[in-house]
């Protein structure tokens, strides 16, 4: 065993993050700590990296020591403390420095004042060589991927001899190729005795890389599998149901409430819609769909098939003179209500009453570091829901009043977690973050909505709640046309499944008719 954490507690004014919580991580093992936002993940890994010194919490953290070959208990005063003591965190924002060498970050904490640059490369370079990661010593940070800023800190955690490595949220920004070469150094570290905790929403994860799961709930253990049984591997499908149960306090049975069954008269049709890029690239094709009014339309399909594409289509996003747009090919029809409309930019679309959730909440969703007040506002101000009229050199003050009580309206009704509605957006969770983003569309009052990985990198409890109101809209009579990568959640969620294949759809389903064979069938082949 090479860490153990006993009984530890720690409050926070009147608020008890945790509850005599422990854990223990063994040599050459992969433990997954699962959890939703909230349950008190960030807290330990920030107690245990020395964020939260010994004093500032109730219970024993011990390690092991490789002089006297047994877990000692340590005192933690900061996170030099924890790196001594062979425990690092490799943060989901990476602490990095773009304008060091990658020599520079291996020997950060003891770089002398003048430094021998041909030493330092030369002495760094033969560990970087070690580790197999292609990293170059000399290489400048600001120069190297996402992929490779994670390596570096990978890299640096081992020069520091660090036996315990903690890993948060490591995939969330990464391609898949950069995934695969992750997977490739945990399955490294494990050989080599080291013990990983490794933080994630991503089920497809847990069962991928973990050996054992331990979940917290409200800051106190909840439950812990093993996912070996005589030598084999438990099978998902019963695993999968006992962690979801612990993680939220319910049954996978109730992650998917009942689709909406009230369907109406058709709501938009769409014909020929076709994207060419700007180097002339077909990115879709000759799109023909029609939507109802509370219906759940989904679209499948592998990543690059067209999804986002489309909506970005529809909603105006890719028109020939916005500034993402610029030399992109529109060509087909949107009839809305029987009437064809012109939608060929985000300001026409809203007009369409048409909403659009984009994949990249924090790139394209959010202005991060504005407040939730204003990040909800934002398309209501443009079109004038909120009383607010536009002119060439003049825009009227906005009725104040109403604003705050739309606002505060929707944080009620999304239930979205926030000290006050004044709160910078990138304080928030991911699960509440993403709830902003679909309170900021669903205050224009919208007849269709687009949403495109609604739930992306957040817990299965805000999933489950974003869940409920796509259901609740469609009973509304509201349209909705969903992409996701989780098949799972395709096949729960829509009552039709249209697959994407290279910006053509392959096929159309039933959703209580299909399987995820099928839909990957469709995909892939």
């Amino acid at each position: 065993m090479l860490l153990s954490i006993q009984g530890v507690s720690k409050s926070f004014s009147a608020n008890k993050a945790l509850d005599r919580v422990s854990l223990d991580v063994y040599s050459g093992e992969v433990l997954a700590l699962l959890g939703e936002n909230g349950a008190g993940k960030s807290t330990l890994m920030k107690i245990l990296s020395g964020v939260w010194p010994t004093g500032t919490y109730e219970g024993e953290i011990k390690i092991y020591h490789s002089e006297t070959l047994r877990l000692e208990h340590v005192t933690l005063k900061d996170t030099r403390d924890a790196h001594q003591a062979g425990v690092a965190m490799i943060h989901q924002e990476l602490s990095v420095f773009p304008e060091l060498t990658v020599a520079e970050h291996l020997e950060l904490d003891r770089l002398p004042s003048w430094i021998q640059w041909d030493k330092l490369f030369l002495r760094t370079q033969t560990f970087l060589d070690s580790l197999d990661f292609g990293l170059r010593a000399e290489t400048l940070v600001k120069d190297l991927s996402v992929g490779g800023k994670q390596l570096v800190e990978i890299a640096r955690a081992l020069y520091r001899k660090a036996q315990v490595l903690i890993f948060d949220e490591p995939t969330s920004a990464l391609t898949d190729h950069e995934v695969n070469r992750l997977y490739t150094v945990i399955a490294r570290l494990k050989s080599e005795g080291k013990g990983i905790i490794y933080i994630t929403h991503r089920l497809d994860e847990v069962f991928g890389l973990a050996d054992r799961m331990i979940v917290l709930r409200d800051g106190r253990n909840a439950g812990e599998a093993n996912a070996y049984r005589d030598g084999k591997k438990v099978p998902r499908a019963e695993l999968e149901p006992m962690l979801i149960s612990w993680m939220v306090g319910r049954s996978i049975s109730d992650i998917f409430p009942p689709r909406n069954q009230s369907m109406g008269a058709e709501l938009m049709k769409v014909k020929n819609l076709s994207l060419l890029s700007p180097k002339g690239k077909s990115l879709v094709s000759d799109l023909n769909f029609t939507l109802r009014r509370g219906e759940i339309l989904g679209l499948g399909g592998l990543l690059g098939a067209g999804r986002s594409e489309t909506f970005e289509a529809l909603f105006g996003v890719l028109n020939g003179s916005g500034p993402r747009g610029r030399g992109y090919r529109i060509t087909g029809e949107v009839w809305l209500d029987g009437q064809m409309r012109q939608t060929e930019t985000p300001i026409a679309a809203i007009a369409a009453k048409m909403a659009y959730v984009s994949e990249d909440r924090k790139g394209t969703g959010l202005v991060v570091n504005q407040s939730i007040r204003n990040n909800m506002t934002l398309p209501s101000m443009a079109s004038g829901i909120l009383g607010l009229s536009q002119g060439n050199s003049f825009i009227s003050p906005i009725r104040q009043d109403r604003e705050l009580e739309e606002v505060q309206v929707w944080m009620k009704n999304l239930r979205i977690k926030a000290a006050h509605v004044d709160q910078s957006a990138h304080e928030l969770s991911g699960g509440n973050q993403q709830k902003v983003v679909i309170a900021k569309w669903l205050m224009t009052s919208p007849d269709i909505l687009f949403l495109d990985e609604p739930t992306r990198g957040i817990d299965v409890g805000a999933k489950v709640e974003i869940y409920q109101w796509i259901q609740r809209l469609a009973s509304e009579g509201i349209g909705i046309v969903m992409a996701s990568s989780e098949m799972p959640e395709l096949l729960g969620v829509c009552h039709r499944i249209l697959v994407l294949r290279e910006g053509r759809f392959s096929a159309e389903f039933r959703a209580d008719q299909a399987t995820q064979e099928d839909i990957m069938r469709a995909a892939s082949l």
